[in-house]
């Protein structure tokens, strides 16, 4: 069955337009294949109108905000969820109980594609930074080769997942960010990573479906973590990485261990690809990184300032701390939503990079509250708002040091997302 038949007709509910409307483009490919679409969203209208207004006149068959009625999901057909949405909310008790059909963008996209090369990257830190690189380095490459397709499915993108089915064609490449909470609908539906590309430690039962001619490219922590794992049975080859593998001469703008590390995992998947070195080195040279991931902003005074939203584990802002410490003081701000991580080995590890700690507000900062203040070698400050954590760094800094906004939690209170909360401490940044 095609796509367009597939959805042709079907009562499709949306669950999230995403932090950002990330579902909107979606949402327009199955209203133009004649799906009969409602949107649902736990916000209220007022904070998502301005996506709201772009769908206006679309043809939605229905749109509710603030609260989702369970009773409202049982006339429906397919319910397709944004990933920050749990498969475990309570409003979908019922339409589970009724046997709808409940996916994610991610998962429904591989049912419904042809056979692709799938490149999967996956672990807790790096991820948006590897899979751009690999992106960019194949895209290079790639552009000499007719008909050679590839697609990147990246779920804070907004170009939509569903909507490259309209492109996609038997034997493209498809590089697919994975994210954690993916990881066990990608395990059910059988979907293991032709190469699967991996920048920390995770749970690893989505190899299991890999074949000999399949690949794992990782670092030898993860490699390692691999082989001890006795219960699990691999049939791939292991592609060990190194961050000393990418040349000095090469002279790229970005060399901290913590990028080159990352730049070693796509030099190894490209080469798979018999992609050229002067290829990768070109791209290599030419990256800047990528927002809110260590990005850094600006110098004021002497003070390095650097975003890095993105982190919401501690082994994302432990690899942070290390990839800028270069024997310089840290002013570290950090804090918000509880996410279930243990946070022990960074907070054993905080008075070796960090001279004050900035605490914001949040469900996961207090829970670790009496752990941090028993740190005695470094200032502890806490403040309500980011644009005082701000201030704050600068305040208790001296020319030299760096500031780095790096929560290791979830966004909280009035940020909707990551990216509006990095929004917001780029501009008090700019603004001192």
């Amino acid at each position: 069955m095609s796509y367009k038949d597939y959805f042709k007709g079907k009562k499709i509910a949306i669950v999230g337009l995403g932090p950002h409307g990330e579902m909107l483009t979606d949402i327009k490919f199955l209203l133009k294949n004649k799906a009969i679409v409602s949107i649902y969203d736990m916000r209220s209208e007022e904070r998502i109108k301005k996506y709201i207004l772009s769908l206006s006149v679309s043809g939605l068959h229905k749109f509710s905000f603030g609260k989702i009625i369970d009773d409202d999901l049982l006339d429906i057909d397919l319910i397709i969820l944004s990933p920050e949405i749990s498969r475990k909310s309570n409003f979908l008790k019922k339409a589970i109980l009724s046997k709808i059909q409940i996916e994610f963008a991610d998962t429904l996209f591989f049912k419904l594609t042809p056979p692709i090369t799938l490149i999967g990257v996956l672990g807790i830190y790096g991820k948006s930074t590897v899979s751009n690189l690999i992106y960019l380095i194949l895209k290079r490459s790639f552009s000499e080769i007719k008909e050679q397709g590839l697609f990147f499915i990246d779920p804070d993108s907004n170009n939509g997942i569903l909507n490259n089915l309209r492109k996609i064609k038997k034997g493209d490449v498809v590089i697919v960010r994975i994210l954690e909470n993916l990881i066990p609908y990608y395990y059910k539906l059988r979907i293991s990573p032709h190469v699967a590309v991996i920048t920390s430690p995770i749970s690893f039962e989505i190899l299991e479906f890999q074949t000999y001619n399949n690949f794992i490219v990782a670092t030898d922590e993860v490699i390692d973590a691999i082989k001890n794992k006795t219960n699990l049975s691999i049939k791939s080859k292991m592609l060990r990485t190194h961050s000393n593998s990418i040349p000095s001469t090469w002279h790229i703008p970005l060399n901290s261990s913590h990028f080159l590390e990352n730049a070693s995992l796509a030099l190894q998947t490209v080469e798979l690809f018999k992609v050229s070195h002067s290829t990768i080195e070109d791209v290599l040279r030419g990256f800047i990184g990528l927002k809110g991931r260590i990005e850094f902003i600006k110098k004021v005074s002497g003070i390095e300032f650097y975003n890095d939203t993105a982190s919401i584990s501690p082994i994302s802002t432990l690899s942070a701390l290390r990839s800028i410490s270069n024997n310089k003081n840290i002013i570290l701000i950090f804090g918000g939503a509880y996410t279930g991580y243990d946070y022990d080995e960074l907070i054993k590890n905080l008075s070796q990079y960090v001279s004050v700690l900035i605490l914001l507000p949040g469900s996961g900062t207090i829970g670790l509250r009496k752990k941090i203040e028993e740190i005695s070698d470094i200032k502890i400050i806490q403040t309500l708002y980011l644009e005082d954590a701000v201030k704050k760094a600068k305040e208790f800094s001296r020319k030299g040091d760096s500031v780095l906004f790096s929560p290791g939690f979830e966004s909280v209170g009035i940020d909707i997302s990551r990216k509006e909360r990095g929004e917001r401490f780029v501009r008090a940044v700019r603004d001192l």
